[in-house]
């Protein structure tokens, strides 16, 4: 389902409904332990109110590195702000700083992101702070993130279809069917989505037709992604390229601020190099 952009003062609106449904942080907490768990997240538990150190949730995602599955543990703080209250670069070092030991005053392993989630904006500051130390990674999500991700993965959102002739006919002017398999006139073979979820664990999934077409008995390729040529290398079960990560940033689906931006790429092999490339959207 296509969704039509909002202007800010529908996404202002929203925030500030948004704010408004939570009487008390606490509420806005408990939310957040259902949000973080429809984004796919494991394990997530909402602290007790006295005495969390700044830690207001827990929870780890699963994904994978060079030795297979790699569990990453992730430390929230949440703020029920209004959108006047931006939060400070303080909020940030003081987050940082009680997520190196916990409770019993024990150090942390070092496989942990610190989340702060806001309902309200962060000044310039508290996003340099954010960013300032990559030993010490602050993911940052304000409150038009917040509306983003509720808009994605349907929360508290109800949508009401609105039909596109121009859609219909975008259709059948670009694509022909065969068989099974639609193939635009580029000769694009096959689109796929790239999840948050590919994102997050720095890896290109291979679209099964795709995997069918390449040559074997290789594990490192030359892929053209949106027109950048790099070599790269498939894992073992040929289920994906690892490698990623910079080209993932450089085209925005991996932003600055450590926010995951699902986009839907298009592929075909010429030549035996494989060519991905962005959807116009």
């Amino acid at each position: 389902m296509a969704i039509i952009e909002l202007t800010n003062e529908e996404i202002n609106k929203y925030i500030d409904e948004l704010y408004s449904c939570f009487r008390t942080g606490r509420e806005f907490e408990v939310f957040l332990n259902s949000f973080l768990t429809k984004l796919g997240f494991e394990e997530v538990v909402t602290t007790q109110y006295v005495g969390d150190k700044g830690i207001d949730l827990t929870c780890i995602k699963r994904g994978f590195d060079n030795n297979g599955i790699d569990t990453i543990n992730y430390y929230v703080q949440a703020k029920r702000y209004a959108r006047s209250n931006k939060v400070q670069a303080k909020e940030i070092r003081d987050l940082k700083g009680t997520t190196k030991r916990d409770r019993n005053g024990i150090i942390l392993n070092s496989n942990y992101v610190n989340v702060f989630i806001t309902t309200s904006i962060f000044t310039n500051g508290a996003l340099m702070e954010a960013n300032d130390n990559p030993n010490m990674p602050v993911i940052t999500i304000d409150g038009k993130q917040l509306i983003q991700f509720c808009i994605e993965y349907n929360i508290g959102f109800n949508f009401k279809p609105v039909f596109s002739p121009k859609d219909i006919i975008a259709l059948t002017q670009n694509e022909r069917a065969v068989g099974t398999i639609t193939v635009q006139q580029q000769d694009y073979i096959v689109e796929r989505k790239i999840t948050q979820n590919d994102i997050r664990a720095k890896i290109l999934v291979i679209p099964r037709i795709i995997k069918e077409l390449m040559p074997d008995n290789k594990d490192t390729y030359n892929v053209v992604f949106n027109g950048i040529e790099k070599q790269l290398k498939m894992d073992k079960s040929g289920r994906y390229f690892g490698g990623i990560t910079d080209l993932y940033k450089t085209f925005g689906l991996l932003t600055n601020e450590g926010v995951f931006v699902s986009k839907t790429m298009k592929w075909k092999i010429v030549n035996e190099k494989i060519i991905v490339d962005l959807c116009e959207e």
